[in-house]
């Protein structure tokens, strides 16, 4: 009998490292959804069943570092703050996705979901103009 393959965590990733003040700047009015309902949040790229590898391939990061945590631990980290956090599909180039945050992104919720971000090396760094 053969093992079962193990799947990949729901890894989201950014481009950079995610400090508070990054997530806060980041976190802004989606262009690409309109009002109502409108989207607020900050971009990862987010499929499940793909590896880092292959979302950092698709969402052309020209940073050094990417920071990586998985849809479960932002959800965990919201809930424990006290806010809602969502992964939402969104317009965008490769897997793009909005983390669905309060907007303006309160400090308390930014410090609960950066630690949950782990900083890497970026696998897949986009060096094309």
């Amino acid at each position: 009998m053969s093992q079962p393959l193990e799947q990949e965590p729901n890894w989201a990733i950014r481009g950079g490292v995610a400090t508070p003040s990054q997530l806060q700047a980041g976190t802004a009015r989606h262009r690409g959804v309109p009002d109502p309902p409108g989207l607020f949040g900050f971009s990862v790229q987010y499929q499940p069943g793909k590896t880092i590898q292959e979302l950092a391939a698709a969402g052309r990061f020209r940073n050094v570092q990417i920071s990586v945590t998985t849809t479960e631990e932002l959800i965990a980290a919201g809930l424990l703050a006290g806010y809602p956090v969502s992964t939402v599909r969104s317009p965008g180039a490769g897997y793009h996705h909005t983390v669905r945050v309060p907007f303006p992104l309160p400090l308390d919720l930014a410090v609960a979901l950066s630690a949950v971000f782990t900083q890497m090396p970026n696998p897949a760094r986009f060096l094309s103009p």
